[in-house]
């Protein structure tokens, strides 16, 4: 029976599980890394080859990446600390000679240690994605017909995750046509959050207001709700970037790997239409 070299690291998050169906639509034979085989299997379907994999948990990696040629790696998100995890993940994809590391690009330090190894990479650069409304919004959104973050006016051109997946399933299946480059990938605008909060309005057929919260009055609001300071101020950085028109402009390289124009945050609503109501 023939072996897997394909490791897919948090294989049921956000970007994971597209990337796994793209793979299982292209009967690319992979390992599904995981905490849980058994809720993996139920969400992305069976048969499936399953690693035990925890980021917390450095004994799992040897396991789950021995023998394998391609590593696609993603962090856990919303982790404060997350790019210490993944060290030594590269670190021990190095020990055991893999050959190509898919990164989805959101710390420069592990996108460094990666280019250290000498290993083959692949970056995928995608700030922003749409799923982080349902990741830090929902209540909000759904509850107090409201978004509350801390971006200002700042822009940015969201990408739905079911796109970084299905790229990302091109460059697992052909590799070498992405050697050690860097991919950014976009959405196809650039929103700022009051024309975000009047697409849901529209979509969600109630009023949606953009609360543009200064950074005190976001770390008071939060602080209330009984999250931890590390947590604010890691959501301050991070939607900073925003705020401070950190973020990189729109690119057409979905449309040129997958042949699409990439999904619209319009889309993504109506899609999530009822998680939202």
């Amino acid at each position: 029976m023939e072996e897997s070299k394909i490791l897919i690291t948090a294989a049921t998050g956000n970007v994971g599980t597209p990337l796994v169906k793209k793979l299982q639509e292209k009967d690319v034979l992979f390992t599904a890394g995981t905490r849980n085989s058994v809720a993996a299997k139920e969400k992305l379907g069976t048969p499936l080859e399953t690693v035990y994999m925890d980021f917390k948990d450095v004994a799992s990696f040897v396991p789950a990446i021995k023998g394998k040629d391609i590593v696609f790696l993603c962090g856990p998100s919303a982790t404060p600390g997350a790019e210490k995890l993944l060290m030594p993940v590269i670190e021990e994809a190095q020990r055991q000679k893999v050959k190509h590391i898919v990164f989805i690009a959101s710390y420069p330090s592990v996108m460094e240690a990666i280019k250290n190894t000498g290993i083959d990479y692949t970056f995928i650069q995608a700030n922003f994605f749409m799923q982080n409304f349902e990741m830090y919004q929902t209540e909000d959104i759904r509850d107090k017909n409201q978004i509350f973050l801390p971006v200002g006016d700042g822009k940015a051109p969201f990408i739905h995750a079911r796109d970084i997946g299905e790229v990302a399933a091109e460059i697992i299946n052909r590799p070498d046509q992405f050697k050690n480059q860097t991919i950014q990938i976009t959405g196809p605008e650039t929103l700022d959050h009051f024309e975000v909060a009047e697409i849901f309005s529209n979509v969600l057929g109630k009023k949606i207001t953009f609360k543009n919260p200064s950074d005190e009055e976001y770390r008071k609001e939060m602080k209330e709700r009984g999250f931890s300071k590390e947590y604010i101020d890691a959501m301050i950085a991070v939607f900073g970037k925003i705020k401070q028109r950190k973020i990189m402009e729109p690119t057409d390289e979905v449309e040129k790997i997958l042949g699409r124009k990439p999904i619209a945050l319009k889309q993504y609503v109506e899609e999530k239409k009822a998680h939202f109501s």
